[in-house]
Formats: C-alpha cells, sequence, structure tokens
C-alpha cells in the first residue's frame, strides 16, 4: 500500500514544529555585563524586554507604586564576590534580585538576598534587604533595556540601568586595594635610582635619562614605592612593589593615593649582592624579559 501524501505532510510538520519553536528569538533575550575593580567582581544578569512601540511605560504598563525588576522573566540578578558599598549602603558578598519601586519622583531600589523570584512575584520587605533611594534621569530612549558600568575608577564603578525614556544610575564602592608592607630591613637594599631598559626582549636602547631618574625606589611608611619619570603607560608613572618572594615583586599602580591595579603578569626581579641591589630584570609571560634596570646611585 501506498503511503498517503497527506498523512507523510502533516507528519513531517509535526516532528519540526518543537525544533522551528526552539529556534524563535524570545520576546526578552538574556544578557549580562561585569566589571571588575581592585579585584572585585561585580556582575548583572538579565532579561532584556523592548518598548516595541508601547508608550507610557513608567506610570502605565508599569504602574505607579509598583515593585518591578528592571528587566524580564526571572529577576535581575546583581552579584559581587566582595563586600562592597552600593550607593553608599554595605553591601555583603553574594547575589541579589533587584527590584525597584517606580514612582514618579524618587524611585526605590530593593537588593533582595532570595536571588531567584520570578518577575511576578516581588519580595515584601525584610531587614536583610538592602533599599535606597535614586531620582531618574530623563534620557533617550534605549529601546531596550540595557544594564551597563558607565565609569570606572580606583574607588569604583557607576553602574546604570536605562530603558525607555529613564535611567537610574548608583554607585558601587571597592575596599581600596592594598600592598603588604615591606620590613625596613629589607627594603634599604632596593632603595635608589636605576636607569630604564624597557620594551620587548629589552633589548632596545636605553630610555633616555632625564630628572628625576627613570626609576626611583624609595622606602615610606612600610611601602617600597617607585616613581617612573616617563613611563609607557600614565597609571605607571607612580607604582608599589608588592613582594612575592625574595627579591621578587609585582608592580601595583597607584591613583589618586589608591593600589588601583597590581599586574601579576609582570615581575620585577631584583638582583642583589653584598646586600644592595645592583639592578632588576622585569619578566612577563612565559619568563620573557621585558625590562631591566641597572643601578646608577643611591
Amino acid at each position: 500500500m501506498q503511503p498517503n501524501p497527506a498523512w507523510l505532510t502533516a507528519t513531517a510538520l509535526l516532528l519540526a514544529t518543537p525544533a522551528a519553536c526552539l529556534a524563535q528569538v524570545r520576546a526578552s533575550e538574556r544578557g549580562g555585563t561585569f566589571q571588575e575593580v581592585n579585584g572585585t567582581t561585580v556582575t548583572v544578569e538579565y532579561g532584556r524586554p523592548e518598548v516595541r512601540g508601547r508608550v507610557d511605560i513608567y506610570g502605565g504598563v508599569i504602574p505607579w507604586g509598583k515593585v518591578w525588576t528592571p528587566g524580564a522573566n526571572w529577576a535581575t540578578t546583581l552579584e559581587v564576590d566582595h563586600d562592597v558599598a552600593i550607593a553608599g549602603h554595605p553591601l555583603k558578598a553574594g547575589k541579589y534580585a533587584v527590584w525597584m519601586e517606580v514612582r514618579p519622583g524618587a524611585w526605590t531600589v530593593i537588593l533582595d538576598p532570595k536571588a531567584r523570584a520570578f518577575h511576578t512575584n516581588p519580595p515584601a520587605p525584610d531587614s536583610a534587604q538592602v533599599r535606597f533611594a535614586v531620582v531618574p534621569a530623563d534620557v533617550a530612549g534605549p529601546d531596550l533595556l540595557t544594564w551597563s558600568f558607565t565609569e570606572v575608577n580606583a574607588r569604583g564603578t557607576t553602574l546604570r540601568m536605562s530603558w525607555a525614556g529613564k535611567a537610574v544610575a548608583f554607585e558601587v564602592s571597592m575596599p581600596a586595594g592594598t600592598v603588604p608592607p615591606v620590613p625596613a630591613s629589607m627594603a634599604g637594599q632596593y632603595v635608589g635610582s636605576y636607569e630604564m631598559i624597557f620594551g620587548p626582549g629589552s633589548g632596545n636602547r636605553a630610555i633616555p635619562q632625564q630628572s628625576p631618574p627613570e626609576w626611583r625606589v624609595q622606602y615610606h611608611d612600610g611601602r617600597l614605592v617607585a616613581d617612573w619619570a616617563h613611563p609607557p603607560f600614565g597609571v605607571w608613572h607612580h607604582l608599589q612593589l608588592l613582594q612575592v618572594a625574595e627579591d621578587w615583586f609585582h608592580p601595583a599602580a597607584v591613583v589618586d593615593g589608591a593600589v588601583f591595579d597590581v599586574v601579576t603578569d609582570l615581575v620585577v626581579e631584583f638582583t642583589v649582592a653584598d646586600g644592595r641591589a645592583t639592578g632588576f630584570e622585569i619578566r612577563g609571560p612565559n619568563d620573557a624579559i621585558v625590562g631591566r634596570g641597572r643601578r646608577i646611585s643611591e
């Protein structure tokens, strides 16, 4: 008996339907962003609704007084891997659901430790929550809800949510990075001025001497610091040296008096003879020499 062509067509359509559905774009796709500052990582994960021609989003689609997650489907989450301060409020390391109570004036941001929540189940007030007020700014768009980090500095970052003509932003402050002290009995052997050679393989010519010398290592308040008069990158002008082994140090950039970044893929290896450093090598990835220093004065 020959197969019925109509039955074959219907079966083919039925079998294809699940795959076709899975391939469709959802109304609010998932998205995320992260930022690292001073060894602390802030991560936001969220659904991304679109305006899709709707008007009166705030006070209409999202009624005044409603507690809304600034995203879609599952509640937007904010995760920090170290203790921070957010809008001046202490926030312990962990993952939080983000909610906002939307009103005509100031909104209230609510960070709830019950991170896994559906958007239709806003939390009841709880002492474990972190709450603070924000005043939304009028902006152009965007049509697609967007979380972003709009500023990064040595002290923290600015986190911003923008959608449908409104934007709210708040500061996330990180603990200042610190460099453990170097004992005074050890630090003296490194103090002095060094002529620099810097570049791939360190076989290039010495960087012309300026005043002050290219590298001047000093010891202040338990810290070994190096002033680089003409560094290849601006933030390397003032460094602290973080000891990782005997005579080995990571350079750490200092911005506004605080450690901004420890360059863990570079190691400054001093050569010491008779209790006095005669020079150093700067080694990069794969132990490649990328710089050399030669002592020229105490």
